[in-house]
């Protein structure tokens, strides 16, 4: 009844609208003409509490769904002959790689990466940019480094720190710990990854020689914690962390859409997040849209120092603050001239 009442409102503006979650599609909806009978099919995920997420094929268009049991919503939809229709435009999610080892509170704990990550569904593209974990900033509570900034307080003055320091519209926050991630990448599978340089042997794990690999999930969480003996340091860490993600996102591309229900259950089970369940599988089907190749991985500029009670911090550069800025504009980065 949902999907016939969706198609009556597409082939007729008088026709009642069906129950859409607010900002879901485009108001008001153009005229979009398809055949009488079409057939459809779903693919569906349970999560914990019962809440389901389906992407539902009706013909060559996609329809994404969130149901419980007061019934079923509209979040989103992909047609054929029209833009996506994934929510706000640009997303733009905080992903927190929490320090706290297993058995300490991972939302409370220091951060241990930061990552701004933004999605443009209608042009395909989106952008990473990383910020230095030491990197001193002005919050409500002092001036710290901004790894700090979650110890005892939680992610969400981290995202308020990210709208108020930095004019970042921030959406939402992912966070996960080093067992969540690794559990995760289970889910997940072994990772393909190209790593750009020969990376030496480390402390605790063996280091990785240069080129096209495939990572088990243990390797993958050694690799993005990696920061010794590369270049950068901690800064190349990070720019290594937003690689990973872009491998991932790769991955997720050799499936299918379908698949995107179940990603949104195997993250719930791995991470803490505050975005809805609409917007997680708006973002989870938006990911089938970009193009990785397009998407810009960058680290802010900052250059090492000590606060005044002598303890090694980052002082990000002026141009850090333009790179910001023209993520703000439209969730993309200008390529350099």
């Amino acid at each position: 009844m949902l999907l016939t009442a969706l198609y009556r409102r597409l082939a007729d503006p008088s026709a009642p609208m069906p129950k859409v979650t607010p900002g879901a599609l485009p108001d008001p909806l153009p005229v979009v003409e398809r055949p009488a009978t079409l057939a459809a099919t779903a693919s569906t995920a349970v999560l914990a509490d019962g809440v389901e997420l389906s992407v539902v094929h009706v013909g060559d268009d996609l329809i994404l769904l969130v149901g419980n049991d007061a019934g079923w919503r509209i979040v989103g939809a992909d047609l054929a002959d029209q833009p996506p229709w994934l929510g706000p435009e640009p997303a733009m999610v905080l992903v927190i790689g929490s320090d706290a080892r297993v058995g300490e509170a991972q939302t409370t704990f220091r951060a241990d990466s930061l990552h701004v990550l933004t999605a443009v569904p209608s042009a395909g593209t989106g952008a990473i940019v990383g910020f230095p974990r030491d990197s001193y900033v002005t919050t409500p509570f002092g001036k710290m480094k901004i790894s700090s900034l979650m110890a005892g307080r939680g992610p969400e003055v981290m995202a308020d720190e990210m709208r108020a320091e930095f004019d970042i519209p921030i959406e939402g926050y992912v966070v996960t710990g080093f067992k969540g991630f690794e559990e995760l990448m289970w889910e997940l599978g072994p990772l393909p990854i190209e790593i750009p340089f020969d990376i030496p042997t480390q402390k605790y794990w063996a280091g990785w020689n240069a080129g096209e690999q495939t990572l088990s999930p243990q390797r993958v969480l050694e690799f993005a914690r990696t920061r010794k003996k590369i270049p950068g340091g901690d800064f190349g860490r990070s720019v290594n962390q937003g690689r990973v993600m872009l491998a991932v996102l790769r991955m997720f591309q050799l499936g299918t859409v379908d698949d995107a229900p179940a990603l949104v259950a195997a993250l719930e089970r791995h991470t803490w997040t505050d975005l809805s369940r609409d917007r997680l599988l708006q973002l989870a089907v938006a990911a089938y849209t970009l193009d990785p190749e397009t998407i810009a991985n960058v680290v802010l500029p900052g250059k090492l120092g000590r606060d005044p009670n002598g303890a090694s911090v980052v002082y990000l550069q002026p141009e850090a603050r333009d790179i910001v800025a023209d993520l703000v504009d439209d969730g993309v980065l200008t390529p350099p001239s």
